[in-house]
């Protein structure tokens, strides 16, 4: 009865949806409000001054006092898709900026989402989506404070998998994304209802769901030890983040996870630069600007189906750091992007300045690194520029320049050459709430004062040679190089991707030269760096590569640039503690990043790092 009241509600409301407010603009939705969950809605914005504007998308509940959140920030097209799968009535706001006078336009409408079963399904059901490999589970109304989430399992793996739980409501049916299951097989689905410590008060009856065909190809995987049954490890699930594909195979270049047999069981079918999978079945994406087609100038939050949640552009951030009066522009969003525990979003980008008798004699141009903390809605609450707080005259280690169009370089616009002088490419949060940052072409990883969003931005440290720490033991041959994906797996130790550069790319390289996975043990007090966990990793990988610490212990490596273009490889490597080898996975494609994870809804814990326990330096909360 409770469900049949609010969907009456709804559709009372529905008598609003065409009603423009506010101002000059106007909003178009197609189609027309109200559409079941999981329905695409084109929404168009009009408003005068067109050939100058911006425009923003926000939504919201229309029954809360909660403003809406941003949806699309910035944009240039018009023209925008929103889907969502949860029921209820939405109020949609548009803005047109008129980026010539600063005047702003806004309509307003509501709009009613609909459950994607009838009125009074007493039972579950799921449906298919877009992606064969992705099912929209919706289950009925549960009663509050409940929380129910979705279990699912394939008869016979002997592993079942969990979504997150959503919160239940009063007469609202919730709907799941379900997602992590092979093509062409069949999968047994239930709802749980949640209580107190997450005790499973409530099971429904299974339901039966056939995944369909994938319409993309990944490389086959060449596994060591060739028994590839699943092993019980709390992270049996293989996320990889593709570069480039393999046309020589036929290999697509998309994102996709696959489990520890190398069997696909999820993908995104568009070209991307995934960078990290975030939380509830959502990851951050940087895509090229639609209409400039200017690569990394977009960045996003995506749900399993590739739909926007949120998504904001360079131009938009621009404009922010101009009002805050900031001198320096970004060029692009690059590398990395990190949800941080106070609920903002810190990101890397590159700003180009043009520079004389800095780096050289005479003017050039030069490439530094921006670190961006927004809030939710894409305002600008923090600011480190690389210009103020590193030394320029400190030259490239290897006297990277880029050309316009050369591969790995971020755009730059000021001359047809620039020094890529910093090339940050990480950004991890650290256990006193400060940040550290990959430093690629210093050859350091830094760690700068944020402190939650007090921090003055000084840097704090470098680690790495010629930097702020003595090496203790060892020899000068054991820093790292060019590095990757730095993080800190306790309170005072640090796990690093060492590509390894100056010592395979020397005239005289190393003979052992090889990428290499590192830990070190810091004493911040003492300023002394200890290399306790030193792994060859079999090849030099001139690019690219990861580095996760695993709850076994163990730790994860992709060593992701092998080979060549032409010929893409990357090695995927787990080793323990002792460094003996427990998996390997040889891949013919290019990886920007992999990780694993335990299922496509959670982050590996220590990326939320708010605090660690005195347990094997493992964070105390999965």
């Amino acid at each position: 009865m409770r469900y049949a009241i609010r969907f009456t509600i709804f559709m009372a409301l529905g008598g609003l949806l065409d009603l423009s407010v506010a101002g000059a603009a106007t909003l178009i939705a197609d189609p027309p409000s109200p559409q079941p969950a999981g329905t695409t809605i084109t929404f168009t914005i009009d408003g005068d001054g067109a050939a100058n504007a911006l425009y923003r998308l926000s939504v919201g509940s229309a029954l809360g006092p909660d403003q809406p959140e941003v949806v699309y920030d910035g944009s240039r097209d018009n023209v925008l898709e929103w889907t969502r799968i949860d029921p209820g009535v939405y109020r949609v706001v548009a803005t047109v900026l008129n980026t010539e006078t600063g005047e702003e336009q806004v309509a307003e409408q509501r709009f009613n989402i609909e459950p994607a079963v009838p009125p009074l399904t007493p039972w579950a059901v799921a449906l298919p989506t877009s992606n064969p490999l992705v099912a929209l589970y919706v289950a009925p109304p549960c009663p509050p404070p409940a929380r129910m989430r979705v279990r699912f399992e394939a008869p016979g793996d002997g592993q079942d998998w969990t979504t997150s739980p959503k919160r239940c409501e009063p007469g609202v049916p919730l709907h799941f994304q379900v997602a992590g299951m092979r093509e062409q097989t069949r999968y047994r689905m239930w709802h749980e209802i949640l209580g107190p410590g997450e005790a499973v008060i409530v099971r429904s009856d299974p339901l039966d769901f056939t995944t369909g065909t994938a319409l993309i190809t990944i490389s086959e995987a060449r596994i060591t030890p060739a028994d590839t049954a699943w092993d019980g490890t709390p992270e049996p699930l293989i996320w990889n983040s593709t570069l480039i594909g393999n046309p020589t195979l036929g290999l697509d270049p998309y994102i996709h996870a696959t489990d520890l047999a190398g069997r696909l069981v999820w993908y995104l079918d568009t070209p991307t630069w995934a960078v990290r999978p975030s939380h509830g079945g959502t990851l951050w994406v940087i895509r090229p600007d639609p209409l400039s087609g200017i690569r990394d100038t977009v960045l996003a939050k995506v749900d399993l189906l590739g739909q926007v949640i949120k998504q904001t552009r360079v131009e938009a951030l621009n404009r922010q750091l101009a009002q805050l009066g900031y001198a320096d522009r970004i060029n692009d969003i690059h590398h990395d992007v990190r949800d941080l525990p106070n609920g903002q979003i810190a990101f890397i980008s590159t700003v180009e300045r043009l520079v004389t008798d800095v780096q050289g004699p005479g003017t050039v141009s030069v490439l530094g690194d921006m670190i961006l903390v927004v809030d939710q809605n894409f305002v600008i609450q923090w600011v480190w520029n690389g210009w103020d707080h590193l030394d320029p005259t400190r030259l490239a280690t290897l006297d990277e320049v880029c050309l316009i169009g050369m591969a790995g370089c971020p755009p730059f616009h000021l001359a047809e050459q620039s020094n890529d002088w910093m090339h940050a490419n990480s950004l991890a949060y650290t256990p006193d709430g400060n940040l550290i940052l990959s430093v690629r072409h210093q050859d350091w990883i830094v760690k700068v004062q944020y402190a939650d969003g007090a921090g003055d931005g000084r840097v704090l440290w470098r680690l790495g040679p010629e930097g702020d720490f003595a090496l203790i033991g060892g020899e000068s041959d054991d820093w790292f190089s060019h590095t990757h994906d730095a993080s800190f797996i306790s309170e005072n130790r640090l796990l690093v991707y060492d590509n390894s550069n100056q010592r395979c790319t020397a005239e005289t390289p190393s003979p052992d030269c090889q990428s290499r996975g590192q830990v070190w043990e810091i004493d911040e007090q003492a300023m002394t760096a200890e290399l306790v966990f030193n792994r060859d990793l079999g090849e030099f990988a001139f690019a690219v590569g990861s580095a996760q610490r695993l709850l076994s212990g163990d730790y994860w490596f992709n060593s992701g640039m092998l080979g060549s273009f032409a010929a893409p490889r990357a090695t995927l490597l787990e080793a323990g503690p002792d460094g003996v080898m427990r998996r390997q996975i040889e891949l013919d494609m290019l990886h920007y990043r992999s990780y694993r994870l335990r299922d496509l809804y959670s982050v590996p814990p220590a990326w939320d790092v708010p605090a660690w326990n005195s347990h094997a330096g493992e964070p105390s909360f999965w």
